[in-house]
């Protein structure tokens, strides 16, 4: 215990010899997202997905000239296909946040025109809700409020400010649980190549939020924005190999050379990349460790306790050390669902089942 709050340590061991349980994965079902109807019917780039309560799939398209949401069950076959581009009442522009409420309502937040849009299961447009403020993240709760991400900028001091925030069904704040700060490139500033990544999952009874700088800790909120607790792993920090400074380099490509001369390279990566939770309160965690399978990753797993459970290879979705960059990884109902690029390089929904 620390102030009140529990504390779960995991040590795995640095050697691997006992790192607990290997989840293994059943694939059930891969979607291809690439097929020329689809592309012309709006999905040209997938961006996320989410699944409901019966195992139906919404995949969503971030910005399209046509439709946004592609309705799939759970072998793939298309359902339905709805949310038209445009200006009107239940049409949207540009989505950074789309998730299925707990009553089986789906709620889209269109970021380009402040307000949130709610359509029932079938895709038929219910109401909308404008906004004055632009969370880049809307994640729903379940009990009618919500978790966001919110960025904010303090030109003077060169940097931006994101927050995380338990906000309540009108969207008014009710407390923060996380923030962090980005210094931006300048001359004469020295910048990081590689920004903190940080963990934001919601699960079934918890809020859960991580940032990289505090090492590898994720603090676990309830609804109500609470800290009941924080889980902790002891890790070897991986080292940055010649590819991996060659990967992050290219990042920065065409900037002036007065700012590339202030780009430092850190020693090694940081504890996480990203992470998300299930229905069942378990937590993945996307590391920089490399499994033995091509383009692949390790992903500790931690248990409904807080405490080590295992790890599971999946591929890559986090934000640099791999060719795919930044894709989408979920679970639900007992499956891992992954937004991936296929060997042809398009995008299709991988379904595997927990074992």
């Amino acid at each position: 215990m620390e102030q009140g709050v529990e504390v779960v340590t995991s040590d795995p061991g640095f050697d691997r010899s006992s790192p607990g349980r290997i989840l293994e994965l059943k694939q059930e079902a891969a979607i291809d997202l690439s097929t020329a109807d689809l592309v012309q019917r709006g999905l040209a780039d997938p961006a996320a997905f989410d699944v409901d309560s019966e195992g139906n799939v919404l995949v969503w398209s971030q910005s399209s000239t046509d439709l946004h949401f592609f309705k799939f069950s759970a072998a793939g076959v298309l359902l339905s296909s709805f949310g038209r581009a445009g200006q009107g009442p239940g049409e949207v522009r540009y989505l950074t946040s789309v998730y299925f409420e707990a009553n089986g309502e789906l709620m889209a937040w269109d970021n380009a025109q402040g307000k949130m849009v709610f359509f029932d299961g079938r895709g038929v447009f219910l109401r909308q809700n404008s906004l004055l403020r632009r969370p880049w993240q809307i994640i729903p709760l379940g009990d009618g409020r919500y978790v966001t991400q919110e960025q904010q900028s303090a030109p003077a001091e060169r940097m931006g400010l994101w927050t995380v925030l338990i906000c309540g069904p009108d969207l008014a704040p009710v407390r923060e649980i996380g923030r962090r700060t980005i210094s931006w490139p300048g001359p004469g500033r020295k910048f990081s190549a590689l920004s903190p990544p940080v963990v934001l999952g919601v699960s079934k009874s918890y809020v859960f939020y991580g940032n990289s700088e505090n090492g590898y800790e994720i603090k676990c909120f309830d609804k109500g924005g609470r800290l009941k607790r924080i889980i902790r792993k002891v890790y070897q920090a991986v080292p940055l190999s010649a590819e991996d400074r060659g990967n992050l380099a290219k990042i920065y490509e065409g900037f002036p050379p007065e700012f590339m001369a202030n780009l430092e390279y850190p020693g090694s990566f940081p504890p996480f990349q990203m992470g998300f939770a299930d229905d069942e309160d378990r937590l993945f965690i996307m590391t920089y460790e490399r499994s033995g399978e091509k383009g692949h990753y390790w992903y500790d797993v931690f248990g409904p306790d807080g405490a080590y459970a295992g790890r599971v290879s999946l591929g890559n979705y986090g934000t640099q050390g791999g060719s795919q960059g930044i894709l989408f990884a979920s679970a639900r109902r007992g499956r891992i669902y992954h937004l991936r690029e296929n060997k042809d390089g398009y995008k299709e929904l991988a379904i595997w089942r927990i074992r």
